[in-house]
């Protein structure tokens, strides 16, 4: 177990000071509550936006959020769009550096958005758990039309026939297909 030294602490608390003054700066020029959110949109992100939002006493009639994120699962982005279209009117980003994936889908949820020059929003590419990580729902679905057409065409090895039987399952292809008719070849939905 690490402990937390004296100075370590009184540098945690200079900096939090630091931008706390900096934010409330933020707020009086924006005439908006201001939240910062860096990290991935994975769970509990969600919820700790939630807590953050809840805990601001009077809200303002806007949210400015700043966001710097790698992206993560839509489902989350679509939840926190929810939660601040429920506190706020009128909800602004600031993207300083990067909003990737689902970032990218969260930023549009808003009403304006501001980048610097080098700023940059992501492609959509909706992420699925398969063995305990999350994949590219499209390489997926690639990747299991490429040894069906390698079946079709008589070159699939055993080896891929048993990779295609142990990892491929035809309902969650389904799902992820966004087609109503199952082809897997269409592109999945960014909702997924």
């Amino acid at each position: 177990m690490s402990t937390i030294t004296p100075a370590e602490r009184d540098s945690n608390t200079i900096i939090e000071t630091q931008l706390d003054a900096r934010l409330s700066a933020l707020e009086a020029l924006a005439k908006a509550d201001v939240l910062s959110y860096v990290g991935p949109m994975y769970p509990p992100a969600d919820d700790q936006i939630k807590d953050a939002i809840e805990a601001i006493q009077t809200h303002r009639r806007a949210l400015m959020v700043l966001l710097e994120t790698s992206g993560g699962l839509v489902t989350i982005a679509e939840r926190i769009a929810r939660i601040f279209r429920h506190h706020y009117r009128r909800v602004d980003f600031v993207v300083p550096t990067y909003a990737m994936s689902a970032g990218t889908v969260l930023v549009m949820s808003g009403d304006a958005i501001h980048m610097d020059y080098a700023s940059t929003l992501g492609p959509i590419d909706p992420q699925v758990r398969k063995h305990e990580q999350y994949v590219p729902a499209l390489g997926y679905l690639e990747q299991y039309q490429r040894l069906i057409d390698k079946s079709a065409a008589g070159t699939l090895t055993t080896a891929e026939l048993a990779y295609l039987i142990q990892n491929f399952d035809p309902a969650e292809l389904y799902q992820y297909s966004g087609d109503p008719n199952g082809a897997t070849s269409a592109r999945p939905e960014p909702t997924h």
